[in-house]
């Protein structure tokens, strides 16, 4: 299953092809990362656990390049004196038919692990920043009412 993870030891952002229990090296500074063998199939295209961190909260998202989508709306943002502002209304449309016409893909909330080929079940829903919150950096309602008090 092909992946876009980060090194936990030198933050470098990667994509890579992973197989169950093997193990995941850096490009970079080759630290391994072990693989786990449940709760996934790369066959079936299912990811119901993060292969690399154990966690079972993931959600789905566009598989889509954000650098191109940014491109096209500057693109259509230049063009503007010369187009009246239609350029701007063109390539957002255009922009939009990318998007929806793009797969989805599985993201872990704990490492950022995108996983390119699978398909999202009914338990993956859209991103939820409160969600991220708490899974990620581990905060709850309780360290506000703390703030404030």
């Amino acid at each position: 299953m092909r992946v876009r993870t980060q090194c936990r030891e030198c933050g470098l952002g990667f994509g890579a092809t992973i197989a169950a229990g093997d193990a995941l090296p850096c490009p970079n500074c080759a630290v391994e990362r072990p693989v786990a063998e449940a709760g996934w199939d790369a066959a079936a295209a299912a990811v119901e656990r993060c292969p690399l961190c154990d966690s079972e909260h993931l959600y789905q998202q566009r598989d889509f390049n954000r650098t191109l989508g940014c491109l096209l709306i500057a693109v259509g943002i230049v063009l503007v004196p010369w187009t009246y502002g239609l350029s701007l209304v063109v390539l957002s449309v255009v922009d939009l038919v990318i998007f929806y016409l793009l797969p989805f893909a599985v993201v872990c909330y704990k490492c950022d692990t995108v996983y390119r080929d699978a398909r999202p079940s009914g338990r993956q829903g859209d991103f939820d920043l409160l969600k991220h919150d708490v899974v990620k950096y581990g905060k709850t309602w309780e360290d506000q009412r703390r703030k404030k008090g």
